[in-house]
């Protein structure tokens, strides 16, 4: 079986500039959720969700990462590792450069997320 990541885009954005806060730490919450969508056997969509706080600015993204197969998706595959490990792992550096490049065209340090083990993440 042949998995690829096929597209990837950002859904949602929000970003707001922190005033009179006293936050003295960086930190995110991130979510992934997987979509199977039934009129298409061969492909499925993992969603990030991050909520990003700064010492500077808030920021929440939503953005899609779309994978092919060149197979059916079968029962099997769906409560397989990929789609909650392996997908996650693939399509997360994608999000990262999103989120360092907007705050860096935005005038802002870039945030640098660290690499996330997503056998762990998906234990949670």
């Amino acid at each position: 079986m042949k998995i690829k990541l096929n597209d990837w885009k950002v859904q949602e954005m929000t970003f707001s500039v922190v005033k009179n806060d006293d936050r003295k730490e960086d930190s995110f919450d991130l979510k992934t959720s997987q979509f199977f969508p039934e009129d298409d056997k061969r492909s499925f969509s993992l969603l990030f969700e991050i909520d990003v706080k700064d010492t500077d600015f808030d920021m929440f993204i939503k953005m899609l990462a779309i994978f092919e197969l060149d197979e059916d998706i079968t029962e099997e595959f769906k409560v397989s590792d990929f789609p909650v490990i392996n997908a996650p792992a693939i399509a997360f550096p994608y999000l990262r450069a999103v989120i360092s490049n907007i705050t860096l065209q935005a005038g802002y340090r870039p945030v640098m997320l660290p690499s996330i083990n997503f056998v762990e993440f998906a234990k949670k």
